[in-house]
């Protein structure tokens, strides 16, 4: 009955988040890394299509990351065009949530979540939330070596080679994506079944699979 009124608001209070998110862990960049700046980005995000919002954080991470380096800018620019953009449109606050909820140490109930209320397909979605968050911390704990100027080639590929490290060699955010696709899955087949009490044994299913899983994985 409120859905004009509701959506906006929730659309607002996602983009603020996720704005203040970048902001606070990534704010290289001090012309777009202010309270007042995502006060009206996340205005303006409330009357756009969740599209919309995606491709403001994005331009707001790839300015942070060119304030700190060209390189790693680069890097960046490579995964939203590659992976972000091409499988996330349709579940754009799903891609939102899921970094949002990593930075608030709650990551597991997106799968949960979403298995829930989504289709299948939203399992990329949660993938390149995942995928942006662990690049993203990556790229924040490694600033000093990302930083400064590359006054030599050899410098900037260095720095490529640290940035696609953050991606391609970071075994934790494999372990995690894993589990938490399986997870989705899972959570998605078991509520679909025409059983009693299907929402309830999809979501104890679901966490009894994440507990297990992630024990086991990072043991190994």
């Amino acid at each position: 009955k409120y859905e004009v009124y509701i959506t906006p608001i929730v659309k607002f209070i996602v983009a603020f988040a996720a704005l203040m998110t970048i902001d606070r862990n990534i704010g290289y960049m001090e012309l777009v890394s202010s309270t007042p700046v995502a006060l009206i980005l996340g205005l303006l995000c409330a009357i756009l299509p969740v599209g919309g919002t995606i491709f403001i954080a994005a331009v707001v991470i790839l300015a942070d990351m060119y304030a700190l380096s060209i390189e790693v800018c680069l890097v960046a620019l490579l995964l939203f065009v590659f992976i972000y953009f091409r499988f996330a449109p349709r579940q754009g606050m799903g891609v939102l949530l899921t970094p949002i909820c990593f930075r608030l140490n709650i990551p597991y109930v997106i799968p949960v979540g979403m298995g829930l209320l989504e289709e299948a397909y939203s399992v990329f979605a949660v993938i390149c939330g995942t995928v942006v968050y662990f690049f993203l911390d990556g790229v924040r704990q490694n600033e000093k070596l990302l930083g400064g100027a590359a006054e030599e080639s050899t410098e900037a590929n260095s720095k490529i080679v640290v940035a696609l490290n953050q991606l391609l060699g970071n075994k934790e955010m494999y372990l995690v994506i894993g589990i938490m696709a399986v997870t989705l899955i899972i959570v998605y087949l078991i509520r679909r079944m025409s059983i009693a009490n299907a929402w309830q044994i999809a979501i104890a299913s679901g966490i009894l699979f994440e507990t297990i899983g992630l024990i086991a994985g990072y043991m190994l």
